[in-house]
């Protein structure tokens, strides 16, 4: 499934590419139309820009051999289950390193390659201090976990629920 979901993305890019060259700098004029295709086209990189680091952690997971699914479903927006049993602290941390390493180089690449005048640029730059800041609430703290844990965090859904479940029940004896 894996490749059937990077194909998905690769023309997803491909499509995208074309876009910018086709419109982006019809954002940098002021008005409806140009608003409008700047949010939209901002949007459409913003969800690139998260696939992007998606795939930075399926790299990461499959450098290290790490146990994890792909997703089940074109549809999906989540590329990967990561199963947290029967992976190592090691390959856990590649994986969420290569994550990070991807979102760095996505600001790298919106402050240093898109243009400044154009308003696709300013909303793809926005949202990726978004995803700089969501990386750092959600997934740093799992890395702390990992790192100073006795276990691995548990990041895959029957692990988390099952982590839930035990607290819930725990706190109410």
């Amino acid at each position: 499934m894996f490749y059937s979901l990077a194909l998905r993305d690769a023309l997803f890019y491909l499509l995208l590419t074309l876009l910018w060259f086709w419109l982006a700098r019809l954002s940098a004029d002021s008005g409806l139309m140009a608003d409008f295709i700047g949010v939209a086209l901002g949007g459409l990189t913003a969800l690139a820009f998260y696939l992007f680091h998606e795939w930075g952690h399926v790299l990461g997971g499959l450098l290290s051999r790490s146990r994890m699914t792909a997703a089940n479903s074109l549809k999906a927006i989540t590329l990967f289950v990561y199963q947290t049993s029967g992976n190592t602290r090691g390959q856990f941390l590649l994986m969420s390193f290569m994550g990070f390493a991807a979102t760095a180089l996505l600001v790298w690449f919106s402050y240093t390659q898109l243009p400044d005048q154009y308003l696709a640029s300013r909303i793809a730059r926005g949202f990726t201090l978004v995803q700089v800041f969501l990386a750092v609430v959600i997934e740093l703290p799992l890395v702390v976990w990992a790192l100073l844990g006795k276990s691995l965090p548990p990041i895959d859904k029957q692990a988390s629920f099952k982590s839930i479940k035990r607290i819930l029940f725990a706190s109410s004896n």
